[in-house]
């Protein structure tokens, strides 16, 4: 039986290769809009997309939904420790510019809010599941407008909870006919947060090696008139290579959580489109090789995927619409499990990376949306659509109506991965 399983996950990984999506318009995107460069960090955009029209009729009826949190102070105390540390000492030393002097300035008086803020969701954070939640009612209100039940579940921190209280809020605000269901428990762990270890069916893999050898040849110099962070804030010659690099590492990191805790612009604009672009693809890279060498810590999550929308379907689950609320260390693994835009298949080249995998879609409130189709006709097939932070992606199946797709062809191929994972 699983080699069968196993010769039909070959047949459907290399039969269609035309429904894998490959993005061409990357560079468009991270030049329109910066802040994508910053990948895990960049807040979730304000955007909509046209979708494309369902096959005649058929309607949407139920929705099952994987989001990140929304933005948040970052994720670790060390941060904003080791900033003023550092920026401490260099003022102590008559180190810093006359510009690193001001900025040690304003982050001294932030400082006790960083402190206090860590790892918690941000008034901007909230905001962003308030919307993705109204864009989600108003994108198929055809699943909303009659109400219905809703479950909900969150992993155990509180930046994931308070978005699922903002998000559900928010669905409430639109149609109090809805009967949501909320619930952070270690029950419900294997729909987010799978290797939790308060999971009592904790589920862990060991990463694989990455297929792929090599970094994008990317190269982008120093923008005329801008300075690495370093330069702008310390005097040249008062430091060491490796504690300059540290440096800057560091307030990279500081600079690229700026926009989500409401502090946006306060260390200038260091770097020219094309370095922030470079630098995106350099830790896109990255990002993707991680990910995708832990894709099967996602198998649970889409066990449960399944398993909610067989119970839907069949008609012993009365859900309209399930939403799960976790980290970007699950939501990565998943685009790239599904297969979203061609992420499961990796590129030979890695200059090609960017194109399966954009690391900016597992942004804060990032989110993956399966939407689910049915005729009034008798004897029509169910049909599944896949959303990625609200834009149509093509999935690994055989894709004739892509962007929507037979459930019985997303059912066994999914089944047939995640059983696959489980007898290795």
């Amino acid at each position: 039986m699983l080699k069968n399983k196993i010769l039909l996950l070959v047949l459907l990984l290399f039969s269609f290769p035309l429904a894998w999506g490959q993005r061409a318009d990357v560079r468009e995107e991270v030049f329109a809009n910066p802040q994508r460069s910053y990948g895990n960090d960049f807040p979730y955009p304000a955007e909509t997309f046209k979708p494309t029209p369902p096959p005649r009729g058929y309607k949407p009826f139920y929705i099952s939904h994987y989001g990140r949190h929304g933005s948040r102070y970052y994720w670790e105390a060390s941060l904003y420790r080791r900033m003023d540390s550092l920026l401490t000492a260099a003022h102590n030393r008559g180190i810093l510019t006359e510009a690193g002097e001001s900025f040690y300035g304003q982050f001294s008086s932030i400082l006790p809010e960083l402190t206090v803020g860590v790892t918690e969701l941000t008034p901007r954070g909230y905001e962003q599941h308030v919307r993705v939640a109204k864009t989600m009612y108003d994108s198929f209100p055809e699943i909303f407008r009659k109400g219905g039940r809703v479950e909900a579940f969150s992993s155990l921190e509180g930046r994931c909870i308070v978005s699922m209280a903002a998000f559900c809020q928010s669905l409430a605000g639109q149609n109090r006919k809805l009967d949501i269901f909320q619930r952070a428990s270690r029950a419900t762990l294997d729909a987010v947060v799978p290797d939790a270890k308060e999971n009592p069916r904790r589920w862990t893999v060991d990463p694989e090696p990455f297929p792929v050898a090599g970094e994008p040849s990317v190269s982008a110099s120093p923008a005329a008139g801008r300075k690495p962070f370093v330069e702008m804030f310390f005097k040249d010659a008062s430091l060491g290579e490796r504690e300059a690099m540290t440096i800057q590492s560091t307030l990279n990191t500081f600079y690229t959580s700026l926009p989500s805790i409401g502090y946006e612009g306060m260390m200038g604009e260091p770097y020219s489109l094309e370095e922030m672009y470079s630098r995106w693809e350099v830790s896109n890279a990255g990002a993707y090789r991680h990910y995708w060498s832990r894709r099967y810590l996602a198998v649970p999550i889409v066990e449960d995927i399944l398993d909610r929308a067989e119970a839907v379907i069949s008609g012993r689950s009365s859900e309209i619409a399930d939403l799960r609320f976790g980290h970007d260390s699950y939501l990565g693994p998943l685009n790239i499990l599904l297969g979203l835009d061609g992420a499961l298949t990796v590129p030979a080249d890695p200059d090609d990376f960017k194109y399966v995998y954009q690391n900016y879609n597992t942004c804060m409130a990032g989110n993956i949306q399966l939407v689910f189709y049915k005729s009034r006709k008798p004897g029509c097939e169910i049909l599944v659509k896949a959303l990625l932070c609200g834009r149509e992606v093509t999935l690994p199946l055989p894709g004739d109506q892509a962007p929507y797709y037979r459930w019985n062809d997303f059912r066994a191929f999914y089944r047939t991965l995640c059983d696959k994972a489980r007898n290795n």
